[in-house]
């Protein structure tokens, strides 16, 4: 700016100095010429100085570019390996109780002697229209006496031996269901049965009266 400065007044004052010239329309005095020269001179003198003055640029350094920043990974949490059921151990199996016979069941006892003493001395009406009751023809005193059939006392003890390989329960059970599988023998001095026990009491009964009846039985004794 003010290397301008200073060529604008060197301008400014030739253009003077030469309007002078002109004007008077003679050459200068050599007074004159000097006088142009200093002024020159010193004008040159003050340009190189405001020159020096003049303050340096300084350059700037480059403007540093900021390194882009990668993003940041975001860290994969690793994939849970699924576990294997675990097996729930099965309880043992608990092998169900062996089945009884009904024979066997009565004879250990299964039957109600109090409902069998009732069921003895009803009377049932049979298949064939008939009506009996086991206490019109057997008889449960200790003498034995005997009705239409033989008389029931100590009958569990002769059950025992009426059949082979059958025991007193089965006997019995046999002998209400079944009666003409085995005749019961006369006494000696006894005539022969006018009657043989009728059937169908099997049929009136249920299995649970039946079992009854026969541990009833086996308490005459």
């Amino acid at each position: 700016m003010r290397a301008l400065l200073v060529r604008g007044l060197f301008t400014v004052s030739a253009a003077a100095l030469m309007a002078v010239v002109s004007g008077c329309g003679s050459v200068a005095t050599p007074e004159w010429a000097a006088e142009v020269q200093e002024t020159q001179i010193a004008l040159a003198a003050t340009a190189d100085q405001l020159t020096a003055e003049a303050p340096t640029a300084t350059p700037l350094p480059p403007t540093n570019t900021p390194t882009p920043i990668p993003p940041t990974a975001t860290p994969v949490p690793p994939t849970a390996t699924p576990l294997p059921p675990t097996a729930t151990p099965l309880p043992p199996t608990v092998a169900a109780p062996p089945t009884v016979a009904p024979v066997e069941v009565a004879a250990a006892g299964a039957g109600d002697p109090a409902n069998g003493q009732v069921v003895f001395n009803a009377q049932h009406t049979l298949p064939d229209g008939s009506a009996w009751a086991c206490a019109s023809c057997h008889s449960i005193t200790p003498d034995e006496l005997r009705l239409i059939g033989p008389g029931l006392w100590n009958i569990p003890v002769k059950a025992e031996t009426r059949v082979d390989g059958q025991t007193a329960s089965e006997y019995l059970h046999t002998s209400i269901v079944a009666p003409q599988d085995f005749i019961a023998p006369v006494r000696d001095g006894e005539p022969a049965w006018a009657l043989n026990m009728p059937m169908g009491f099997g049929d009136v009964l249920t299995p649970q009266e039946l079992e009854d009846v026969v541990a009833y039985l086996l308490t005459l004794q």
